[in-house]
């Protein structure tokens, strides 16, 4: 299966808006009470999601992409780029961050949890050892999770994908079943 990273960028966008989002999970039983395009929660929870690869590969992709670079960018992406990597799928830096927009920025902390989730779920779909594998605790610690390469299956992909429609059916329904 080819390397189609917008498809795993994708993925946190929409997770970080079904989980931490009001017309998401995080919005309970009542949830936004309107179509999630038009809460501005979900799209700051999709911004969110993306936060981490957005920072630290955005700008390294743009400039590999409109230069004259040969190659794969995510074979050739090392040094300084893998360096802001960590950083950007540290979960140290992630809370630090969601906890300063709790006290700085109330409305935005939920949506802010899109980040952390993002790493989540990288440490359990990017294998270890490996370039992209997420450690958790960088600067202090290079330890990262064995989790499975998604890129190198399908099936886990499917999965991915799947998990969605089903968690927002299963949400319509929880909430269906509290209306009056």
């Amino acid at each position: 299966m080819p390397y189609l990273p917008s498809m795993d960028i994708l993925a946190h966008a929409v997770y970080g808006a079904t989980i931490c989002s009001r017309p998401g999970l995080a919005g309970g039983r009542t949830g936004a009470g309107r179509p999630w395009f038009r809460d501005w929660t979900a799209w700051a929870a999709m911004l969110f999601g993306i936060l981490p690869d957005a920072l630290s590969m955005g700008l390294p992709f743009l400039q590999f992409e409109h230069g004259d670079h040969v190659g794969h960018f995510f074979r050739e992406f090392d040094g300084a780029g893998l360096i802001h990597y960590r950083y950007a799928h540290s979960l140290l830096v992630a809370l630090a961050v969601s906890g300063l927009l709790r006290l700085l920025r109330r409305p935005l902390f939920l949506p802010s949890l899109a980040w952390p989730l993002h790493l989540a779920l990288d440490a359990l779909t990017h294998a270890s050892p490996g370039k992209f594998h997420t450690e958790l605790f960088y600067p202090l610690s290079s330890w990262a999770f064995n989790g499975l390469s998604w890129w190198q299956h399908p099936g886990l992909v499917a999965l991915y994908w799947l998990a969605l429609p089903a968690a927002w059916l299963a949400l319509c329904a929880w909430r269906a079943r509290g209306r009056p």
